[in-house]
């Protein structure tokens, strides 16, 4: 009879789990139950259950540290996570623990059974091939490694279900991959760069640079081509994000990438789906962009225009509103207007504060407070910086002419 152990610091998804599952009809003797992992740990040292289901975010001691502690104490034992969609960074160390299902939050009972029943169907294979793996140590490598895929796709799959997950970082998804140690490095930063300045028609060349500099080895693992397929796609995604293009008309012309990583084989079929993405993203970078970046500029200067006294208005003010990040906003602000944000704002301040001079007889400490600056002696040494003469100098050759 097959053990199972839950931990669940939800009182209602704990007794819908253990009450509404007849447990003993599916040969299943359910040994124990605890809200939060530091109650779980002793009693599953105790009991040795076969099969562990636990939440991942729980008080004291959450499910991730208590599969740790499992794992190293209770190796042979199966350990499933149960998750929310928001736990997406707390993937990696289920991977690198080898937990063998990895189940979504909200979970029907009939569903939760569906899994534990396809991990007592690996006890039960491990259990017969036990002698076989013994004696052939590269068919349990292999093994382990259809497992370690099994997982990370499956959690590729969930997150990728949700359009506003799309957009996570190439360090998250590198993080949060299986357990690389051994496959190499990709570290994003030469397919950062290529997307900033290189030309889609030396694309496909890129990509072959980045498979030969991983290694052959690691290019023959589907586990490790899987990983740097979606490392790579990340990457384009959250860079399209930063110049503020949708990914899904790409997306719709070069396929999705839960299909391409479920049909993904070899090697080619990884090279030509990204080399044929990144030629897409490059066409965007370089034709998308550029007549939306010139209102947008044009729409951040006249923000400017009637914002300048605020003395909070900021770069990354400016790049929120427009939804582009605060370098790449700080790049096409100066190719569009010939200035840097700083000098236009500057320059926006220093027109104002001439004017006020020449038609008022507001003091220099007034006028400062009027074109956004809380310090009247930075206000004199700017003026002075950018027009060559003090404010008081301004006004009295204004008056003599």
């Amino acid at each position: 009879m097959i053990k199972l152990f839950l931990v669940e610091d939800e009182v209602v998804m704990r007794e819908g789990i253990k009450r509404r599952i007849d447990w003993a009809s599916e040969n299943i003797d359910f040994v124990g139950e605890a809200a939060d992992g530091e109650l779980a740990l002793p009693m599953i040292l105790e009991s040795r259950p076969d099969i562990v289901i636990t939440d991942i975010k729980m008080p004291f001691m959450d499910g991730l540290t208590l599969s740790e502690h499992i794992r190293k104490e209770l190796p042979d034992t199966k350990i499933m996570i149960l998750s929310g969609y928001d736990d997406f960074s707390y993937a990696r160390k289920a991977i690198k623990l080898g937990v063998t299902e990895y189940i979504l939050k909200p979970v029907t009972p009939a569903s939760l059974l569906d899994s534990v029943r396809e991990v007592i169907g690996k006890i039960v294979k491990e259990r017969e091939e036990k002698l076989r793996l013994a004696a052939d140590p590269r068919s349990e490598y292999e093994e382990k490694e259809r497992e370690a895929l099994k997982l990370f796709s499956d959690i590729a799959k969930h997150i990728l279900e949700k359009p506003e997950n799309r957009a996570i970082s190439e360090e998250n998804v590198r993080d949060n991959a299986v357990d690389i140690s051994t496959a190499g490095d990709f570290s994003g930063k030469e397919l950062e760069s290529f997307l900033k300045t290189g030309s889609g028609d030396d694309a496909e060349a890129l990509i072959d640079s980045i498979f030969a500099s991983v290694g052959e080895q690691n290019s023959r693992s589907l586990m490790f081509l899987n990983y740097i397929t979606m490392a790579m796609y990340f990457t384009m995604v959250r860079f399209l994000k930063n110049i503020g293009e949708d990914a899904s008309e790409i997306n719709e012309r070069c396929g999705d990438i839960n299909d391409v990583i479920r049909g993904m084989t070899d090697i080619s079929g990884a090279r030509q789906y990204l080399t044929r993405y990144l030629r897409q993203v490059i066409y965007v970078r370089d034709n998308g962009a550029a007549n939306k970046y010139s209102r947008v500029i044009r729409d951040s200067a006249a923000y400017i225009d009637e914002h300048f006294a605020d003395e909070d208005i900021s770069l990354n003010t400016l790049a929120e509103l427009a939804n582009i990040s605060p370098n790449h906003f700080s790049s096409i602000f100066s190719q569009e207007m010939g200035v840097t944000f700083i000098e236009y704002l500057i320059n926006r301040r220093m027109e104002k504060a001439k004017e006020l001079l020449m038609t008022t007889d507001k003091k220099s400490f007034e006028i400062a407070y009027e074109v956004g600056y809380r310090d009247p002696h930075y206000f004199s040494a700017t003026f002075k910086k950018t027009q060559g003469m003090t404010p008081r100098e301004y006004r009295s050759r204004g008056k003599e002419a």
